[in-house]
């Protein structure tokens, strides 16, 4: 369900391409914090009393790596490179998920590998027609852009599932709780980038947007505040703390493969036999490795009794 509405967040931008990728990202987490805030309100000071100051700096850190930093480069991506180009280096998480976190897992090399093999393998056929543009050099300086962007983001959200799995095992906080701190430390950073762009890049303010193209604007970023942030992190939240992080690492696949979904849906096409056949590669890597992961959990508790 996470993965669903982060897969809508993807496409969101695509949208409102009027609108600069930092403007987006304060706008959508000032609307975050702001939400989280009223939800806290009730056991404001005993949720906050809890923390420690090790807790706040994670908290920082997490603010920018999974939320802020990633969603502006996950926006510039879209609008230089296209849904299908971010979608396809964006699939490529589960990847860097699992290389970063190799410790944590119990999974065999082999395993690994046919796993890897086939997301990967996956995710390029999906997007083979705009790999094979990059390939023949048909792509522009701007989808080059697009595709670092992509590529940093990677890195920035791999590095925040890690630190925020590793976090939620201590089991200090639920998973609304944690959520709803990562929510509030998230709108204070936004509006200390908010302030920043007014005060140093004033026009990259949408001053000029007709209302109409406002409203969409606002909306969006209202659905990407509540829904693609405070609800799909709480879920993310709870998936993190029962599965093991090699697991859960692989899972947010699923955001790519709804990104796909919904731009099928509003181009109103179906996917072809090899975005078909690619989709099913993909979900083949992550099922594999939830098998093998099931079986070595089984085989530990045999030997251990």
């Amino acid at each position: 369900m996470a993965g669903a509405l982060w897969g809508a967040v993807i496409v969101a931008p695509a949208l409102i391409p009027d609108v600069h990728p930092v403007v987006i990202s304060c706008v959508r987490f000032l609307l975050y914090g702001l939400f989280a805030t009223l939800i806290a309100l009730p056991n404001a000071r005993a949720l906050i009393s809890r923390l420690t100051r090790q807790d706040q700096r994670l908290l920082l850190e997490l603010a920018l790596t999974g939320n802020l930093v990633y969603f502006i480069l996950l926006s510039a991506a879209v609008q230089h490179a296209g849904v299908a180009t971010a979608s396809l280096i964006n699939g490529l998480i589960p990847v860097a998920v699992m290389l970063m976190g190799r410790r944590f897992s119990h999974v065999s090399g082999r395993s690994m590998f046919i796993s890897l093999a086939l997301i990967c393998t996956g995710i390029l056929w999906i997007n083979l027609p705009a790999v094979t543009a990059v390939i023949r050099g048909e792509g522009s300086m701007r989808q080059v852009m697009g595709a670092a962007y992509a590529g940093l983001g990677v890195l920035s959200w791999s590095w925040f599932a890690l630190r925020n799995a590793h976090q939620l095992k201590t089991g200090r906080f639920t998973a609304g709780e944690w959520s709803t701190l990562l929510g509030i430390t998230t709108g204070f950073a936004a509006l200390l980038m908010s302030a920043l762009v007014v005060l140093v890049q004033p026009e990259l303010l949408p001053t000029d947007l007709a209302l109409e193209r406002l409203t969409l604007f606002m909306l969006t970023a209202l659905f990407m505040a509540i829904g693609g942030s405070w609800v799909a992190n709480t879920l993310w939240n709870a998936s993190a703390q029962r599965l093991p992080v090699s697991i859960g690492g692989q899972l947010i696949v699923f955001e790519s493969l709804c990104a796909l979904l919904y731009s099928f849906l509003i181009a109103w096409a179906l996917p072809s036999t090899g975005e078909v056949l690619g989709i099913s590669l993909v979900l083949g890597g992550v099922f594999w490795t939830i098998r093998a992961e099931r079986r070595t959990a089984i085989l530990r508790r045999l030997h251990a009794t």
